[in-house]
This record gives C-alpha cells, sequence and structure tokens, in this order.
C-alpha cells in the first residue's frame, strides 16, 4: 500500500464485516480526525476503516494534510461568497478536474491493495469523504471499474464536472449529507450536485442538517452508519 500513508482501524466484530475508506479534510490532521472514526466504531463495530492521508502537506501550517492545493484557483475566495451564484461557483470548481483525475485513479489503486491485504471486495467496500475528501470520494467512486457498495461525501459537491463527465464509469449509491450554516463549502451547491448525479444515472440521496456548519457532527456519523448497514 504505497499510494498513500494511512491508519489501519480493524473493526471489533468480524461477522458482516464492512470496509470504510475515509477521507479527510483540506488542511486535516489524523489526530483531528481520529474522534470520527472511533465514534463509527463504536455506533458500527463491524466496521474496519482505512484513513488515507493526503500526500500534499500544507505549507502553512506544518503537518496537515491535502488532497491538492485550492488557493491558486480561487485567490479572491468567490466559492464561499454567498453572493457568487452556484453556477459560478461549478465554474470555478470546474478546474480541478485534472487534480481529481490523477488522485482519484491512485486511490483506486490504494483501494484495490487495501481490499487485497483484508479480504474486502467491492460489494463491502464503502467510500466517505469530508469536504475536500468528499468531492474526492465522488470522483473515486464514480470512475472506479467496479462498483463499491457506497459512497459518502459530507460537506462537498461535485467538482471537476467536465473532466467527470468523460470519466464517470460506475453508479454507485451515493449520500450527500451538508450543513445547512456551512461557509466553506456552500449548502446552496447541493442541488446541483444532487441534480448532476441523477442526470448521470448515479442514484442519490441527501440530507440536510439545519444551522450546522462546516463539520463532522455525531447526528451525520449515525445517518452515515444507517447508509453502510442498509
Amino acid at each position: 500500500m504505497s499510494e498513500f500513508k494511512s491508519h489501519y482501524l480493524p473493526a471489533k466484530i468480524t461477522d458482516n464485516a464492512k470496509l470504510l475508506v475515509f477521507l479527510h479534510g483540506y488542511n486535516n490532521t489524523y489526530d483531528e480526525m481520529l474522534p470520527i472514526y472511533n465514534y463509527l466504531q463504536k455506533i458500527a463495530p463491524n466496521l474496519t476503516i482505512v484513513a488515507p492521508e493526503g500526500n500534499s502537506e500544507s505549507q502553512e501550517y506544518k503537518g496537515r494534510k491535502r488532497w491538492y492545493k485550492v488557493s491558486g484557483f480561487d485567490v479572491d475566495g468567490k466559492r464561499q461568497k454567498n453572493s457568487t451564484s452556484v453556477e459560478e461557483i461549478m465554474k470555478i470548481y470546474n478546474v480541478t478536474g485534472a487534480f481529481l483525475h490523477d488522485i482519484a485513479t491512485h486511490m483506486n489503486h490504494f483501494i484495490d491493495d487495501v481490499q487485497q491485504q483484508y479480504g474486502f471486495k467491492n460489494d463491502n467496500t464503502f467510500i466517505a469523504g469530508f469536504s475536500q475528501g468528499a468531492m474526492l470520494s465522488i470522483w473515486t467512486a464514480l470512475t472506479r471499474k467496479h462498483k463499491l457498495a457506497g459512497c459518502c461525501a459530507l460537506s462537498g459537491l461535485i467538482s471537476g464536472i467536465d473532466e467527470l463527465q468523460k470519466s464517470i464509469v460506475s453508479h454507485p449509491n451515493v449520500y450527500l449529507m451538508h450543513g445547512t450554516a456551512d461557509t466553506q463549502v456552500l449548502f446552496k451547491c447541493m442541488d446541483f450536485t444532487k441534480n448532476w448525479l441523477i442526470n448521470n444515472n448515479v442514484p442519490v440521496q441527501i440530507k440536510a442538517f439545519e444551522n450546522m456548519g462546516h463539520i463532522v457532527s455525531n447526528e451525520e456519523l449515525d445517518c452515515l452508519a444507517d447508509f453502510l448497514c442498509r
């Protein structure tokens, strides 16, 4: 498993075990994400979690990882302003297609290696992610040759759509969750993401969390665990 440095959290119960590959957000650390993983395994003890780390390290904050740098393509932060239309936000995120295509390819190789090492198959493997990790999780799931059991995107959106439109080969169940008070990845983009997925024959369900910002809440994780169990 040389694609990414990763952390392995084995299931507490091996009956009906499932694998979740969870992708952190922009400039996160493993220590910040660990309470999320621990909570998930508390409510879903048959869940094995593998948490890869992005290979790009923040220059401003030592030790914080990201999947790719975002500041260069939106220097004015227009994507985070309510005055910016959804269509314009999508145009901004569209330039990330080449980054996402490359990283999703490596992520799918990584998933193959994890599955082989720990004995999981595609029908009991899920991918989830938060924020930038949510965008990458959608890309990874939709461009994977063999369909995963499901994908859950927390506080994310569909990104790099021109490139993704050419690259989509798989149609797994996708679950979108988003806080209505998110000021980092704007909630108003969720409907666009949902409609794009539907128009591309991807089964999708959504869940909005009132007055929640750009965080991962236990309520979201309860919904995620229910999605994994179904």
